[in-house]
């Protein structure tokens, strides 16, 4: 029997020419089929915006809360390994259109808000930016919401017309010069406010005043007790 003798030299370079073999296998198998995976194709089909008003749409307080959504319409489908479709359906999103800005046209002043999380967002007449309309020609209030040039919703509410006259006053009592009023007359205006039923404003201007008197202690005791003997009924 004959015996092979192989050199070091020649196991060296046997073991690489296995190596080299091992390596060219591998790289001829073939590799994972990627579309072997289903898969899922998401379509947008429709994209809207809706902005709540609520009831009425005439407004008879200075105060409204507005509340706008976000609506999109998507069709899914979904393939096998095979790319044959298997399921296709359509998907229903809403969801409140936040932290977004709404434009709100009051004649020819128009300002902007900001809506909340919720995407809400609280509509005062009397906000100090919107004061300076003319509030006996404002018949009607409008809203734009827009996303895109495309994606956009509008409403509009109305002013009455008692409102109107409400606004009128309550703005000149709310913003006109203080400092030339004694504390009778801030008293006056605070009490003013309430019989308007702007319970909300009166307790505003209130705490604005004892504020601003913080620094004369005299002066602001002065107009908590006028403050006081108004609220006392007079026998």
């Amino acid at each position: 029997m004959m015996h092979t003798v192989v050199s070091p030299r020649s196991a060296r370079l046997l073991g690489a020419g296995a190596v080299l073999g091992l390596l060219q296998a591998c790289s001829t198998a073939p590799a994972p089929d990627s579309a072997s995976a289903p898969k899922i194709e998401r379509e947008l089909l429709s994209h809207s915006l809706h902005i709540e008003v609520g009831e009425p749409l005439v407004m008879d307080t200075p105060h409204r809360s507005i509340r706008v959504t976000e609506s999109r319409l998507f069709s899914i489908r979904q393939y096998d390994g095979q790319g044959t479709l298997q399921d296709e359906h359509r998907q229903y999103q809403t969801l409140p259109w936040a932290d977004r800005t709404l434009t709100i046209q009051l004649g020819e002043l128009a300002v902007t808000r900001q809506t909340d999380n919720d995407g809400q967002l609280r509509l005062n007449l009397l906000d100090e930016d919107i004061v300076p309309v003319d509030f006996d020609q404002l018949r009607v209030v409008e809203l734009d919401a827009r996303a895109t040039p495309e994606v956009h919703a509008e409403a509009t509410l109305l002013v009455d017309r008692e409102l109107r006259s409400v606004l009128h006053e309550a703005s000149e009592l709310i913003y006109d010069n203080l400092e030339e009023d004694d504390v009778e007359q801030w008293v006056d205006r605070i009490e003013r406010l309430r019989e308007l039923g702007l319970k909300e404003e009166a307790s505003q201007l209130e705490n604005m005043l004892i504020l601003l008197t913080t620094g004369d202690p005299h002066l602001q005791g002065e107009f908590v007790q006028a403050l006081d003997n108004a609220a006392t009924p007079q026998e």
